[in-house]
C-alpha cells in the first residue's frame, strides 16, 4: 500500500513537472538588439507578448543610441555584460536564451554619410556597410538558433537620398535571405515619422504594426 502511494505521488509529480515544462516552453524570451530605432518600439512588443501571457523575459539593455554595426559584433565577440536586478547578463547568454531577437542597427552610420559624404562615394560605403552586416549575421547566428528580425532602413532626409536608401536594402534583403533572419520592411515609414535622424511615435507604431504580424505567424503560432 505504501510502494502504491509513493507510486501516485510520484505520478503526480511527473506530471506538474511536464505540464511546467510545456507552459514554459510556450514563453518567449524576447532581445531587442540595435541603436536608436530600437529604443522605443520593443517595449510595445514585449508589452503584446505580456498582455497575451506569452512573456517570458525581455532585454533591451544592450541597445546603445548610436550603435554602429562594429560595435555590435564586438559587443557579442567580447560577451558584454550589463547589470540586471543586481546580476550579470551576458550577451551571449541572452542570445543562446533568445526565442526572439529584434534587430535595427547601422543607421546613424548611414544617416551620417548621407549628410557629410560626397554622393558618389556612398554606394562604395554601403557596399562597405554590408560586409560588416554579413560578419554580424555570422555572429548572430552563432548563438542565436531561433527566430530573429531585422528592419530594413528609412529615409529621414529628402527624396534625392532614396536611391541610396533603396540600394542598402536591397542587399540588405539578400543578406537577410542567405542567413534565414527576417527582412522587416518599413514602406510604411515617410520621412514626416522623423525630427530629423529622430524615429517619432507614430513612426514606431508603424514598426509595431509591420512586426507583430510576422511575430504571432513566425513565432507564436509556429
Amino acid at each position: 500500500m505504501k510502494l502504491k502511494k509513493i507510486f501516485v505521488v510520484a505520478v503526480l509529480l511527473l506530471v506538474v513537472f511536464l505540464i511546467y515544462l510545456t507552459t514554459m516552453d510556450k514563453k518567449i524570451y524576447y532581445l531587442a538588439l540595435g541603436d536608436s530605432i530600437s529604443l522605443k518600439y520593443p517595449k510595445q512588443i514585449a508589452n503584446y507578448l505580456e498582455e497575451r501571457n506569452l512573456l517570458e523575459q525581455y532585454h533591451n539593455e544592450f541597445v546603445v543610441d548610436d550603435m554602429r554595426i562594429t560595435d555590435l559584433i564586438r559587443d557579442i565577440k567580447d560577451n558584454k555584460k550589463v547589470v540586471i536586478k543586481k546580476k550579470d547578463q551576458a550577451i551571449k547568454n541572452s542570445l543562446i536564451k533568445a526565442d526572439l531577437v529584434t534587430l535595427s542597427i547601422g543607421n546613424e552610420e548611414l544617416f551620417y554619410k548621407m549628410k557629410t559624404e560626397k554622393p558618389d562615394n556612398l554606394f562604395n560605403y554601403i557596399d562597405d556597410m554590408m560586409k560588416d552586416m554579413e560578419n554580424l549575421f555570422v555572429v548572430l547566428k552563432e548563438y542565436c538558433k531561433e527566430d530573429i528580425f531585422i528592419l530594413e532602413y528609412v529615409n529621414p532626409f529628402s527624396n534625392d537620398m532614396d536611391r541610396y536608401i533603396k540600394y542598402a536594402n536591397k542587399k540588405l534583403e539578400a543578406l537577410s535571405k542567405k542567413y534565414d533572419i527576417s527582412y522587416v520592411s518599413l514602406k510604411e515609414i515617410k520621412t514626416e515619422d522623423f525630427n530629423g535622424p529622430e524615429l517619432l511615435d507614430e513612426g514606431n507604431e508603424k514598426i509595431v504594426e509591420q512586426l507583430i504580424p510576422l511575430i504571432d505567424k513566425q513565432v507564436i503560432d509556429d
